[in-house]
């Protein structure tokens, strides 16, 4: 039987208080999210910057609440595993998270991260200029979500972008903190850094500095859900990109199947893709 929405958010809850760092790879799609349950990933993370650039955008806040629901929706759908969704900013000020909180929990969704950036949003680690809410307005943002998440198991996660300081980002999550929110976004990446944030004393969920340590030691550190944005979708479109110029080179992509290793594999998991539920139903209703 699948789980609930509330029986994910448990098994989140539940990762959150273990003593190590479960790896959340970013995914795009119902079909990405397969795949990394498939792998045996215990939880899957949606980026809005990974949904931005599926559309051919810039991680700007063009996506609206709707379209970023829609595709939590499809992803919660797709797998048994919890899901961490971005949430922006909330989408507008503390009246505007109050229906993106109820929109998301609807979806499904386990955890959502919330950010003190001004709406609409910049990718400030892209070299844009990053503007912030107050610490007031940031924390009143965090409280509505907690007021009005129906399921006290949903995970509100504070993140701050105050790129130029250490101690401001800590502050502010720590106002949040005060306020009840459940989790922090590490916003970090130095073992020292990790550490100041680790002095909260809240679960922390963020991207893994992974060229400086190892999952490993992340967990050591504190982490507790480690993030990995981006590297999918780029993966996955360099192999799009390496099969058709095979194809434009020789008018096939017999070549590129061929030579790519595991590839039968992969193209086995994805023809079979849900031909059991398929069978089971037509079992039951004497098709």
């Amino acid at each position: 039987m699948e789980p609930t929405a509330a029986e994910k958010r448990q098994a989140l809850k539940t990762m959150l208080a273990e003593p190590l760092c479960h790896i959340a790879p970013s995914c795009n799609d119902g079909i990405q999210a397969r795949l990394v349950e498939w792998l045996g990933f215990p939880v899957v993370h949606i980026s809005g910057s990974g949904q931005h650039r599926t559309l051919g955008f810039a991680d700007a806040g063009l996506l609206t609440l709707t379209e970023m629901v829609d595709k939590a929706r499809e992803i919660v759908d797709a797998v048994n595993i919890p899901i961490v969704s971005d949430c922006e900013t909330g989408y507008g000020n503390a009246v505007n998270v109050t229906r993106s909180v109820r929109e998301f929990e609807k979806a499904g969704v386990a955890a959502l991260h919330i950010e003190d950036q001004m709406t609409p949003k910049r990718a400030g680690h892209e070299g844009f200029a990053v503007g912030l809410v107050s610490r007031e307005e940031f924390v009143n943002k965090i409280k509505a979500a907690l007021d009005t998440r129906r399921d006290q198991n949903l995970v509100i996660i504070a993140r701050s972008e105050a790129k130029d300081s250490l101690q401001e980002r800590i502050d502010r999550v720590s106002a949040c903190c005060e306020a009840g929110a459940d989790a922090v976004w590490l916003s970090a990446r130095t073992e020292d850094e990790i550490k100041a944030f680790a002095k909260l004393g809240k679960p922390m969920v963020g991207v893994p500095p992974r060229q400086i340590m190892t999952i490993e030691r992340y967990g050591e550190l504190g982490g507790r859900v480690g993030c990995i944005p981006t590297v999918l979708q780029v993966a996955a479109l360099h192999g799009m990109r390496q099969c058709l110029e095979e194809l434009k080179r020789s008018g096939t992509e017999a070549r590129y199947f061929k030579e790519t290793a595991g590839i039968e594999d992969t193209r086995k998991w994805y023809t079979g893709l849900g031909n059991k539920e398929l069978k089971e139903v037509e079992a039951k209703y004497g098709y």
